[in-house]
């Protein structure tokens, strides 16, 4: 049938409509084509682009030991992080201390094992420590860790040991020799067929080639790693030990895991430095942080020193030991001793055959290179002369009270601040 004019018209309309649609529908899918390509060339380019770094994947706080364990590596784009970010694995490796068969350093725990709590199998080192990595530590049960000793978080490296004709892992505690200046580890050896507590060992000395890393500053898990943040320390010598004090000035927003030194402050204005640049841990009681008291771990000289200068802080009226925070511990180094110990605590050293040869060496040698200098007439004159006025049948009396006095003073302070942070 025929269409009459109107009906023509309105299906041209109608044909010109979709003609329209289908043109503007198909330059949108060219646009969405193109983008699509403009995004996967993108996408390529940016591919070609990424590299690899090295991440955190735990929070460590300024001057704590990094072991390999606690860095990962990450694929990023290159143009996201710092130049200079630490991505080749042989380039880290530069930095950890390693064995002469590439094996890295890890950080776990040591401990003694009096009461034979994890079996006769166990293998111990020639002073009686077990060490275990932090997963096998933390699958012991509370009941078993209550029944170890001197327990510590240590560095180590895992070597094998022959025993029979099989071999048997063995983490070797990385010590540190002054005589050389260098880490090593000991390598048991036996010719027996099994391991038990009884079972003689001979080691072999291991001397590592690197030092430690070490956090510069603060730092939180997914941190890219630049040579920047890190530097090479010292691990924990043997002789150092935990040590708790109550009558030292603290200052009142201290937390655990700042740095400190100890200064002795006396009353005619000098101020000198006793123990320099010591991590402090709060010591907690049901959840509460104490408001008086400190752990900082000291070699047996510095706390012999400290002992010394706490004593004559205390004999004199007027003088102060106290704690000096630092503000970026992993970038500022330890300030020079200047406080200089009495005869008497020289004696002690001499004579105590607890105290390290190490100890006793670097204390006659300070001591000895000042009274050449002159400066025991500068440095130990002034501290005598403060402590000799006083009436001695009264030191006692003033030491008594003096640190009933600070004490109770340091605990109202400090309770001040932990009542302001609830």
């Amino acid at each position: 049938m025929a269409m009459n004019p109107m009906q023509r018209k309105a299906n041209n309309s109608f044909l010109l409509g979709i003609l329209i649609t289908l043109l503007i529908t198909g330059i949108i899918i060219v646009f969405l084509i193109m983008q699509v390509m403009n995004l996967n060339k993108t996408i390529e380019e940016q591919e070609a682009t990424l590299t690899q770094v090295y991440v955190l994947n735990a929070d460590v706080k300024s001057g704590q030991i990094i072991t390999e364990d606690m860095l990962s590596p990450l694929n990023v784009f290159s143009t996201t992080v710092p130049e200079n970010a630490i991505g080749s694995a042989s380039t880290l490796g530069s930095y950890y201390l390693g064995d002469e068969l590439g094996n890295s350093a890890y950080t776990g725990y040591k401990f003694k094992d009096p009461n034979n709590t994890l079996g006769d199998s166990v293998v111990q080192d020639s002073d009686g420590f077990i060490v275990y990595s932090e997963d096998e530590y933390n699958e012991l049960t509370d009941q078993q860790k209550g029944q170890l000793t001197e327990a510590s978080t240590t560095q180590y490296i895992t070597r094998e040991m022959i025993v029979g004709n099989n071999t048997i892992p063995v983490n070797c505690e990385i010590k540190y020799d002054e005589d050389l200046d260098a880490y090593y580890i000991l390598i048991p050896e036996t010719t027996a067929t099994s391991v038990t507590r009884a079972t003689q060992y001979n080691y072999t000395k291991e001397v590592l080639e690197a030092m430690p890393l070490i956090a510069k500053i603060d730092m939180y898990t997914n941190t890219v790693i630049t040579p920047d943040m890190v530097a090479e320390g010292q691990i924990t010598k043997d002789d150092v030990r935990k040590q708790e004090y109550n009558i030292i000035t603290l200052p009142s927003q201290i937390q655990t895991g700042d740095y400190i030194d100890i200064r002795l402050r006396l009353p005619d204005g000098q101020d000198l430095i006793v123990v320099s640049h010591k991590e402090v841990e709060i010591p907690t009681i049901e959840g509460v942080e104490s408001a008086t008291c400190i752990w900082v771990n000291l070699t047996e000289e510095e706390t012999l020193t400290l002992s010394c200068a706490i004593v004559e802080s205390y004999e004199m009226t007027g003088a102060k030991l106290y704690a000096a925070r630092y503000v970026d511990p992993g970038l500022q180094n330890g300030a020079q001793i200047t406080y200089i110990p009495n005869t008497e605590t020289m004696a002690l050293i001499n004579n105590d055959p607890n105290i390290v040869e190490t100890a006793k060496a670097e204390l006659r040698r300070r001591y000895n290179e000042d009274v050449a200098e002159g400066n025991d007439k500068i440095v130990r004159q002034s501290i005598d002369d403060a402590t000799t006025y006083e009436d001695p049948e009264e030191a006692g009396d003033l030491v008594s009270e003096k640190t009933e006095d600070e004490i109770t003073s340091l605990q109202d302070e400090r309770e001040s601040y932990l009542d302001s942070l609830v």
